[in-house]
Protein backbone atom coordinates (compact mmCIF):
# COMPACT_ATOMS: atom_id res chain seq x y z
CA UNK A 1 0.00 0.00 0.00
CA UNK A 2 2.62 2.26 0.84
CA UNK A 3 4.24 1.65 -2.37
CA UNK A 4 1.50 2.63 -4.15
CA UNK A 5 1.20 5.56 -2.59
CA UNK A 6 4.83 7.01 -2.93
CA UNK A 7 4.12 5.99 -6.92
CA UNK A 8 0.83 7.92 -6.97
CA UNK A 9 2.88 11.05 -5.44
CA UNK A 10 5.35 10.56 -7.72
CA UNK A 11 3.35 10.09 -10.76
CA UNK A 12 0.05 11.31 -9.96
CA UNK A 13 -0.06 14.03 -12.85
CA UNK A 14 1.00 11.36 -15.27
CA UNK A 15 -1.32 8.58 -14.34
CA UNK A 16 -4.48 11.32 -14.50
CA UNK A 17 -3.04 12.04 -18.35
CA UNK A 18 -2.66 8.27 -19.02
CA UNK A 19 -6.64 8.00 -17.72
CA UNK A 20 -7.67 10.75 -19.75
CA UNK A 21 -5.86 9.01 -22.92
CA UNK A 22 -6.66 5.78 -22.80
CA UNK A 23 -10.78 7.25 -22.04
CA UNK A 24 -10.23 9.47 -25.13
CA UNK A 25 -9.29 6.47 -27.05
CA UNK A 26 -11.44 4.22 -25.87
CA UNK A 27 -14.48 6.27 -27.43
CA UNK A 28 -12.66 7.08 -30.56
CA UNK A 29 -12.41 3.38 -30.69
CA UNK A 30 -15.56 2.46 -30.03
CA UNK A 31 -16.83 5.20 -32.61
CA UNK A 32 -14.68 3.84 -35.38
CA UNK A 33 -15.86 0.25 -34.64
CA UNK A 34 -19.80 1.14 -34.09
CA UNK A 35 -20.74 3.97 -36.21
CA UNK A 36 -22.26 3.40 -39.24
CA UNK A 37 -21.41 4.94 -42.80
CA UNK A 38 -21.85 7.92 -44.35
CA UNK A 39 -22.51 10.20 -40.32
CA UNK A 40 -19.02 11.68 -40.06
CA UNK A 41 -19.01 14.16 -42.54
CA UNK A 42 -18.22 13.85 -46.29
CA UNK A 43 -16.80 10.06 -44.70
CA UNK A 44 -18.29 8.60 -48.03
CA UNK A 45 -16.42 10.68 -50.36
CA UNK A 46 -13.26 11.00 -48.58
CA UNK A 47 -13.06 6.80 -47.84
CA UNK A 48 -13.81 6.01 -51.93
CA UNK A 49 -11.23 8.59 -53.35
CA UNK A 50 -8.69 6.93 -51.07
CA UNK A 51 -9.56 3.68 -51.94
CA UNK A 52 -8.57 5.26 -55.61
CA UNK A 53 -5.54 6.19 -54.58
CA UNK A 54 -4.46 3.24 -52.97
CA UNK A 55 -4.55 1.79 -56.45
CA UNK A 56 -1.57 4.12 -57.25
CA UNK A 57 1.68 5.77 -55.91
CA UNK A 58 0.80 9.30 -57.81
CA UNK A 59 -2.49 10.40 -58.17
CA UNK A 60 -5.33 8.33 -60.17
CA UNK A 61 -7.34 9.73 -62.91
CA UNK A 62 -10.80 9.69 -64.14
CA UNK A 63 -12.12 9.21 -60.50
CA UNK A 64 -15.83 9.65 -61.15
CA UNK A 65 -17.02 10.88 -57.50
CA UNK A 66 -14.07 13.55 -57.56
CA UNK A 67 -15.57 14.51 -60.99
CA UNK A 68 -19.02 14.09 -59.86
CA UNK A 69 -18.21 16.47 -56.68
CA UNK A 70 -16.39 19.10 -59.72
CA UNK A 71 -12.74 18.48 -57.38
CA UNK A 72 -10.11 18.02 -59.99
CA UNK A 73 -7.57 15.92 -57.71
CA UNK A 74 -4.57 17.09 -59.52
CA UNK A 75 -4.87 20.56 -58.60
CA UNK A 76 -6.40 20.34 -55.48
CA UNK A 77 -4.53 19.36 -51.71
CA UNK A 78 -3.89 15.62 -51.96
CA UNK A 79 -2.27 14.57 -49.66
CA UNK A 80 -4.55 13.58 -46.98
CA UNK A 81 -5.79 10.89 -49.56
CA UNK A 82 -2.41 9.94 -50.40
CA UNK A 83 -1.79 8.95 -46.77
CA UNK A 84 -4.93 7.36 -46.31
CA UNK A 85 -4.02 5.00 -49.46
CA UNK A 86 -0.70 3.84 -47.84
CA UNK A 87 -2.66 3.00 -44.94
CA UNK A 88 -5.14 1.17 -47.06
CA UNK A 89 -2.12 -0.59 -48.22
CA UNK A 90 -0.91 -1.69 -45.27
CA UNK A 91 -4.48 -3.21 -44.46
CA UNK A 92 -4.28 -5.07 -47.90
CA UNK A 93 -1.00 -6.64 -46.89
CA UNK A 94 -2.07 -7.45 -43.35
CA UNK A 95 -5.78 -9.10 -44.34
CA UNK A 96 -5.78 -9.29 -48.18
CA UNK A 97 -9.06 -10.55 -47.81
CA UNK A 98 -10.64 -8.52 -45.90
CA UNK A 99 -13.85 -6.48 -46.85
CA UNK A 100 -14.95 -3.36 -47.53
CA UNK A 101 -16.22 -2.82 -43.76
CA UNK A 102 -12.96 -4.06 -42.29
CA UNK A 103 -11.21 -1.55 -44.30
CA UNK A 104 -13.12 1.85 -43.37
CA UNK A 105 -12.86 0.63 -39.78
CA UNK A 106 -9.08 0.12 -40.25
CA UNK A 107 -8.99 3.67 -41.83
CA UNK A 108 -11.14 4.66 -38.78
CA UNK A 109 -8.40 3.54 -36.63
CA UNK A 110 -5.49 5.60 -37.98
CA UNK A 111 -7.85 8.34 -37.52
CA UNK A 112 -8.08 7.35 -34.27
CA UNK A 113 -4.05 8.11 -34.03
CA UNK A 114 -4.45 10.71 -35.63
CA UNK A 115 -6.70 12.63 -33.06
CA UNK A 116 -4.81 11.18 -30.37
CA UNK A 117 -1.77 12.38 -31.81
CA UNK A 118 -3.07 15.65 -31.86
CA UNK A 119 -4.68 15.71 -28.00
CA UNK A 120 -0.84 14.96 -27.66
CA UNK A 121 0.71 17.58 -28.85
CA UNK A 122 -1.65 19.85 -27.05
CA UNK A 123 -0.46 18.61 -24.02
CA UNK A 124 3.37 19.52 -25.06
CA UNK A 125 2.15 23.28 -26.01
CA UNK A 126 0.51 23.40 -22.35
CA UNK A 127 4.07 21.61 -20.77
CA UNK A 128 5.58 24.45 -22.76
CA UNK A 129 3.64 27.53 -21.15
CA UNK A 130 2.20 26.22 -17.77
CA UNK A 131 4.14 25.14 -15.01
CA UNK A 132 1.51 23.43 -12.55
CA UNK A 133 1.55 19.87 -13.57
CA UNK A 134 -2.33 19.53 -12.54
CA UNK A 135 -3.12 22.65 -15.47
CA UNK A 136 -1.62 21.98 -17.65
CA UNK A 137 -4.15 18.57 -17.65
CA UNK A 138 -7.00 20.95 -18.00
CA UNK A 139 -6.31 21.54 -21.86
CA UNK A 140 -6.21 17.75 -22.08
CA UNK A 141 -9.08 17.55 -20.86
CA UNK A 142 -10.95 19.69 -22.27
CA UNK A 143 -10.40 18.60 -26.06
CA UNK A 144 -10.95 15.15 -25.22
CA UNK A 145 -14.39 16.09 -24.21
CA UNK A 146 -15.25 18.72 -26.74
CA UNK A 147 -17.78 16.40 -28.72
CA UNK A 148 -17.05 16.75 -32.38
CA UNK A 149 -13.70 16.86 -31.75
CA UNK A 150 -14.31 13.14 -30.64
CA UNK A 151 -17.07 12.02 -32.94
CA UNK A 152 -15.00 13.33 -35.74
CA UNK A 153 -11.78 11.08 -34.17
CA UNK A 154 -13.72 8.08 -34.78
CA UNK A 155 -14.24 8.54 -38.64
CA UNK A 156 -12.61 9.06 -42.25
CA UNK A 157 -11.74 12.68 -41.94
CA UNK A 158 -9.01 14.42 -43.62
CA UNK A 159 -9.47 16.64 -40.86
CA UNK A 160 -7.39 14.34 -38.16
CA UNK A 161 -4.48 14.64 -40.13
CA UNK A 162 -4.65 18.16 -40.81
CA UNK A 163 -5.25 18.67 -37.04
CA UNK A 164 -2.50 16.79 -36.21
CA UNK A 165 -0.10 18.34 -38.51
CA UNK A 166 -1.26 21.84 -37.05
CA UNK A 167 -0.98 20.94 -33.68
CA UNK A 168 2.49 19.59 -34.27
CA UNK A 169 3.27 23.02 -36.00
CA UNK A 170 2.16 24.82 -33.35
CA UNK A 171 4.39 23.41 -30.89
CA UNK A 172 7.57 23.60 -32.49
CA UNK A 173 6.60 27.39 -33.20
CA UNK A 174 6.15 27.35 -29.83
CA UNK A 175 9.27 26.53 -29.02
CA UNK A 176 11.00 28.95 -30.91
CA UNK A 177 9.03 31.64 -29.26
CA UNK A 178 10.52 29.96 -25.94
CA UNK A 179 13.77 30.15 -26.88
CA UNK A 180 14.40 26.85 -27.94
CA UNK A 181 17.06 25.67 -30.27
CA UNK A 182 15.96 28.38 -32.71
CA UNK A 183 17.14 26.54 -35.98
CA UNK A 184 15.43 23.12 -35.34
CA UNK A 185 12.08 24.04 -34.46
CA UNK A 186 12.13 26.81 -37.10
CA UNK A 187 12.10 23.31 -39.46
CA UNK A 188 9.90 21.81 -37.73
CA UNK A 189 6.96 24.21 -37.33
CA UNK A 190 7.81 25.11 -41.09
CA UNK A 191 7.86 21.47 -41.97
CA UNK A 192 5.01 20.10 -40.19
CA UNK A 193 2.36 23.46 -41.32
CA UNK A 194 3.42 23.05 -45.10
CA UNK A 195 2.11 19.62 -45.21
CA UNK A 196 -1.15 20.48 -43.38
CA UNK A 197 -1.42 22.57 -45.88
CA UNK A 198 -1.15 19.65 -48.70
CA UNK A 199 -3.76 18.03 -46.79
CA UNK A 200 -6.06 21.23 -46.82
CA UNK A 201 -6.31 24.85 -48.48
CA UNK A 202 -7.68 25.89 -45.07
CA UNK A 203 -4.27 25.41 -43.48
CA UNK A 204 -3.22 28.42 -45.34
CA UNK A 205 -4.40 31.43 -43.51
CA UNK A 206 -2.61 29.63 -39.84
CA UNK A 207 0.68 28.95 -41.67
CA UNK A 208 0.70 33.06 -42.78
CA UNK A 209 -0.52 33.91 -39.75
CA UNK A 210 2.31 31.98 -37.97
CA UNK A 211 5.09 33.35 -40.20
CA UNK A 212 3.98 36.84 -39.00
CA UNK A 213 4.55 36.15 -35.46
CA UNK A 214 7.91 34.27 -36.49
CA UNK A 215 8.70 37.54 -38.26
CA UNK A 216 8.29 39.78 -35.06
CA UNK A 217 10.02 37.02 -32.77
CA UNK A 218 12.82 37.01 -35.00
CA UNK A 219 13.51 40.69 -35.33
CA UNK A 220 12.64 41.96 -31.68
CA UNK A 221 14.95 38.75 -30.65
CA UNK A 222 17.54 38.89 -33.76
CA UNK A 223 20.51 39.60 -30.91
CA UNK A 224 20.31 36.57 -29.10
CA UNK A 225 19.34 34.24 -32.21
CA UNK A 226 22.01 31.43 -33.12
CA UNK A 227 22.36 29.11 -35.72
CA UNK A 228 23.52 26.40 -33.83
CA UNK A 229 23.56 23.04 -35.22
CA UNK A 230 23.47 23.92 -38.69
CA UNK A 231 25.69 21.32 -39.81
CA UNK A 232 24.03 18.38 -37.11
CA UNK A 233 22.78 15.80 -39.30
CA UNK A 234 19.36 15.94 -37.64
CA UNK A 235 19.46 19.95 -39.24
CA UNK A 236 20.65 18.63 -42.69
CA UNK A 237 17.81 16.06 -42.45
CA UNK A 238 15.09 18.82 -41.78
CA UNK A 239 16.47 20.87 -45.26
CA UNK A 240 16.03 18.03 -46.74
CA UNK A 241 12.72 17.47 -45.77
CA UNK A 242 11.71 20.96 -46.17
CA UNK A 243 13.16 21.67 -49.40
CA UNK A 244 11.27 18.37 -50.45
CA UNK A 245 7.71 19.88 -49.15
CA UNK A 246 8.30 23.25 -50.54
CA UNK A 247 8.75 21.34 -53.93
CA UNK A 248 5.30 19.95 -54.06
CA UNK A 249 3.80 23.19 -52.22
CA UNK A 250 5.11 24.93 -55.25
CA UNK A 251 3.85 22.43 -58.03
CA UNK A 252 0.65 22.25 -56.06
CA UNK A 253 -0.26 25.99 -55.21
CA UNK A 254 2.72 27.84 -57.51
CA UNK A 255 1.35 26.21 -60.57
CA UNK A 256 -2.61 27.01 -59.68
CA UNK A 257 -2.00 30.89 -59.14
CA UNK A 258 0.22 31.03 -62.05
CA UNK A 259 -2.69 28.84 -64.70
CA UNK A 260 -5.60 29.65 -62.54
CA UNK A 261 -4.59 33.13 -60.60
CA UNK A 262 -5.96 31.33 -57.54
CA UNK A 263 -4.67 28.61 -55.15
CA UNK A 264 -7.58 26.30 -56.37
CA UNK A 265 -8.87 26.33 -59.51
CA UNK A 266 -12.83 26.73 -59.68
CA UNK A 267 -14.75 23.90 -61.29
CA UNK A 268 -14.91 25.36 -64.55
CA UNK A 269 -11.21 25.65 -64.69
CA UNK A 270 -10.62 22.24 -65.27
CA UNK A 271 -14.43 20.53 -66.03
CA UNK A 272 -17.11 21.35 -68.41
CA UNK A 273 -19.91 23.47 -67.72
CA UNK A 274 -22.73 20.70 -67.90
CA UNK A 275 -20.08 18.73 -65.18
CA UNK A 276 -19.50 21.52 -62.65
CA UNK A 277 -23.93 22.92 -62.87
CA UNK A 278 -24.64 18.80 -61.88
CA UNK A 279 -22.26 19.17 -58.88
CA UNK A 280 -24.51 19.23 -55.53
CA UNK A 281 -22.83 22.29 -54.54
CA UNK A 282 -24.23 23.96 -58.07
CA UNK A 283 -27.24 22.48 -56.87
CA UNK A 284 -27.39 23.82 -53.49
CA UNK A 285 -26.51 27.29 -54.21
CA UNK A 286 -29.08 26.96 -57.39
CA UNK A 287 -31.58 25.56 -54.59
CA UNK A 288 -30.87 27.91 -51.20
CA UNK A 289 -28.80 30.61 -53.01
CA UNK A 290 -30.40 34.00 -54.19
CA UNK A 291 -29.79 35.29 -57.39
CA UNK A 292 -27.10 37.29 -57.00
CA UNK A 293 -24.64 37.76 -54.38
CA UNK A 294 -25.17 40.76 -52.18
CA UNK A 295 -22.74 42.91 -51.35
CA UNK A 296 -22.52 44.28 -47.87
CA UNK A 297 -23.68 46.93 -48.01
CA UNK A 298 -26.41 45.55 -49.80
CA UNK A 299 -27.23 43.22 -47.40
CA UNK A 300 -27.89 45.50 -44.51
CA UNK A 301 -29.84 47.57 -46.82
CA UNK A 302 -32.43 44.64 -46.89
CA UNK A 303 -32.12 43.83 -42.87
CA UNK A 304 -29.29 41.31 -43.44
CA UNK A 305 -26.51 41.45 -40.26
CA UNK A 306 -23.55 43.26 -40.47
CA UNK A 307 -20.66 41.38 -40.03
CA UNK A 308 -19.87 42.50 -36.52
CA UNK A 309 -24.06 41.40 -35.61
CA UNK A 310 -23.31 38.43 -37.69
CA UNK A 311 -20.93 37.66 -35.49
CA UNK A 312 -22.37 37.91 -32.59
CA UNK A 313 -25.97 36.83 -32.86
CA UNK A 314 -25.11 34.07 -35.41
CA UNK A 315 -22.02 32.90 -35.84
CA UNK A 316 -20.74 32.34 -32.27
CA UNK A 317 -23.97 30.18 -31.04
CA UNK A 318 -23.93 28.43 -33.94
CA UNK A 319 -20.20 27.43 -33.80
CA UNK A 320 -21.09 26.13 -30.43
CA UNK A 321 -23.39 23.88 -31.78
CA UNK A 322 -20.99 22.58 -33.67
CA UNK A 323 -18.10 22.76 -32.07
CA UNK A 324 -19.76 21.16 -28.31
CA UNK A 325 -22.75 19.15 -30.28
CA UNK A 326 -22.48 17.25 -33.51
CA UNK A 327 -23.20 18.53 -37.08
CA UNK A 328 -22.81 15.77 -39.38
CA UNK A 329 -25.07 13.79 -41.52
CA UNK A 330 -26.96 13.29 -38.51
CA UNK A 331 -26.83 16.38 -36.17
CA UNK A 332 -27.23 16.61 -31.86
CA UNK A 333 -26.84 20.02 -30.55
CA UNK A 334 -26.80 19.13 -26.39
CA UNK A 335 -28.73 22.51 -24.76
CA UNK A 336 -25.94 22.97 -22.65
CA UNK A 337 -23.86 24.23 -25.55
CA UNK A 338 -25.64 27.90 -24.36
CA UNK A 339 -24.29 27.45 -21.00
CA UNK A 340 -20.52 26.43 -22.79
CA UNK A 341 -20.65 29.14 -24.22
CA UNK A 342 -21.53 31.55 -20.62
CA UNK A 343 -18.74 29.58 -19.04
CA UNK A 344 -16.49 30.40 -21.96
CA UNK A 345 -17.39 34.43 -22.13
CA UNK A 346 -16.65 34.49 -18.28
CA UNK A 347 -13.27 33.17 -18.83
CA UNK A 348 -12.79 36.11 -21.67
CA UNK A 349 -13.88 38.09 -19.13
CA UNK A 350 -11.55 37.03 -16.07
CA UNK A 351 -8.48 37.25 -18.86
CA UNK A 352 -9.31 40.84 -19.31
CA UNK A 353 -9.07 41.41 -15.30
CA UNK A 354 -6.40 39.19 -13.92
CA UNK A 355 -3.83 38.97 -17.52
CA UNK A 356 -2.51 42.42 -17.10
CA UNK A 357 0.72 41.48 -18.33
CA UNK A 358 0.03 38.91 -20.49
CA UNK A 359 3.48 38.13 -21.95
CA UNK A 360 4.55 37.90 -25.56
CA UNK A 361 3.67 34.47 -26.13
CA UNK A 362 0.70 34.48 -24.55
CA UNK A 363 -0.63 37.58 -27.52
CA UNK A 364 1.23 35.63 -29.72
CA UNK A 365 -1.30 32.55 -29.43
CA UNK A 366 -3.93 34.64 -29.00
CA UNK A 367 -3.21 36.63 -32.07
CA UNK A 368 -2.81 33.40 -34.02
CA UNK A 369 -6.32 32.03 -32.58
CA UNK A 370 -8.17 35.52 -33.17
CA UNK A 371 -6.98 35.72 -37.09
CA UNK A 372 -7.59 32.63 -37.65
CA UNK A 373 -10.99 32.75 -36.53
CA UNK A 374 -11.72 35.89 -37.97
CA UNK A 375 -10.78 34.37 -41.37
CA UNK A 376 -13.30 31.60 -40.92
CA UNK A 377 -15.81 34.47 -39.69
CA UNK A 378 -15.04 36.29 -42.77
CA UNK A 379 -15.34 33.19 -45.15
CA UNK A 380 -18.46 32.38 -43.50
CA UNK A 381 -20.48 35.67 -43.72
CA UNK A 382 -19.13 35.74 -47.42
CA UNK A 383 -20.98 32.47 -47.81
CA UNK A 384 -24.01 34.17 -46.05
CA UNK A 385 -24.17 37.08 -49.05
CA UNK A 386 -24.82 34.38 -51.24
CA UNK A 387 -27.28 32.45 -49.64
CA UNK A 388 -29.44 35.07 -48.01
CA UNK A 389 -28.39 34.62 -44.11
CA UNK A 390 -29.36 32.01 -41.55
CA UNK A 391 -28.89 28.89 -43.88
CA UNK A 392 -24.96 28.47 -42.21
CA UNK A 393 -24.22 26.73 -45.10
CA UNK A 394 -20.29 25.77 -44.56
CA UNK A 395 -20.25 26.69 -40.90
CA UNK A 396 -19.02 23.92 -39.30
CA UNK A 397 -17.36 24.03 -35.56
CA UNK A 398 -14.51 21.24 -36.96
CA UNK A 399 -12.95 24.01 -39.13
CA UNK A 400 -11.62 25.55 -35.85
CA UNK A 401 -10.04 22.96 -34.79
CA UNK A 402 -6.50 23.40 -36.32
CA UNK A 403 -5.84 25.66 -33.37
CA UNK A 404 -8.58 24.22 -30.79
CA UNK A 405 -5.04 23.44 -28.89
CA UNK A 406 -3.83 26.74 -28.46
CA UNK A 407 -7.72 27.85 -27.71
CA UNK A 408 -7.82 24.83 -24.40
CA UNK A 409 -4.45 26.34 -23.20
CA UNK A 410 -5.41 29.83 -23.75
CA UNK A 411 -8.52 29.03 -20.84
CA UNK A 412 -5.78 27.34 -18.67
CA UNK A 413 -3.40 30.17 -18.90
CA UNK A 414 -6.03 32.29 -18.03
CA UNK A 415 -7.21 30.66 -14.75
CA UNK A 416 -3.77 30.17 -13.62
CA UNK A 417 -3.17 33.78 -13.49
CA UNK A 418 -6.66 34.58 -11.37
CA UNK A 419 -5.51 35.64 -8.47
CA UNK A 420 -8.58 35.17 -6.68
CA UNK A 421 -8.54 31.47 -5.27
CA UNK A 422 -12.02 30.75 -5.64
CA UNK A 423 -13.01 32.23 -8.45
CA UNK A 424 -10.32 30.15 -9.88
CA UNK A 425 -11.11 26.56 -9.03
CA UNK A 426 -15.24 27.53 -9.26
CA UNK A 427 -14.77 28.36 -12.84
CA UNK A 428 -12.43 24.95 -13.80
CA UNK A 429 -15.02 23.04 -11.92
CA UNK A 430 -17.78 24.61 -14.08
CA UNK A 431 -16.12 23.59 -17.43
CA UNK A 432 -15.26 20.07 -16.08
CA UNK A 433 -18.73 19.92 -15.47
CA UNK A 434 -20.27 20.98 -18.07
CA UNK A 435 -17.63 19.04 -20.76
CA UNK A 436 -18.25 16.16 -18.80
CA UNK A 437 -22.32 16.80 -19.55
CA UNK A 438 -21.93 17.71 -22.53
CA UNK A 439 -18.74 15.34 -23.97
CA UNK A 440 -18.92 11.95 -25.11
CA UNK A 441 -20.29 10.44 -22.18
CA UNK A 442 -23.51 11.45 -23.69
CA UNK A 443 -22.92 8.58 -26.39
CA UNK A 444 -23.11 5.86 -23.78
CA UNK A 445 -25.84 7.69 -21.61
CA UNK A 446 -28.09 7.89 -25.17
CA UNK A 447 -26.86 5.08 -27.11
CA UNK A 448 -29.96 3.09 -26.52
CA UNK A 449 -32.83 6.19 -27.54
CA UNK A 450 -31.12 9.47 -29.35
CA UNK A 451 -28.44 7.72 -31.12
CA UNK A 452 -29.91 4.64 -31.19
CA UNK A 453 -30.08 4.45 -35.38
CA UNK A 454 -26.21 5.67 -35.33
CA UNK A 455 -24.70 2.45 -34.42
CA UNK A 456 -24.70 -0.64 -36.29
Amino acid sequence: MKKMMRLWHKHNANIVLIVLLVVFTFYATFLALKLKRAIVPDEPYRFEVSQHFATTWGIPDDVAVAEYYGEDLHRNPYLGYWIFARIINIQDLIAPSGGERQTLVFLRMANVLFALGTVLYGFFISKELIKHKWWRLLPVFLVTNTLMFVFLSGGVSYDNPTNFFCAASLFYLIRVLNKKSFLSNTLGWVIFILIGSLIKTTVLPLALVMVVVWLIFVLKNRKEITLSGVKDWKTICLFIILVIVLAFIIGLYGVNVIKFQSLTPACRDTFSTEICQATPFAIRQKELGLPEKLSVLEAFKRGYPEPIRYTFDSWIPEMMKRIFGIMAHKNYFPIATSYIQIALLWVLFLGARYSKKPGDIFLSLLGIFSFYTLTLIAINYNTELVYGFDKFVALQGRYIFPVITIAVVLIAIILTKVQHKLTRFVTAGVLIVLFLYSGPIRFLWYYSSVFADWFI
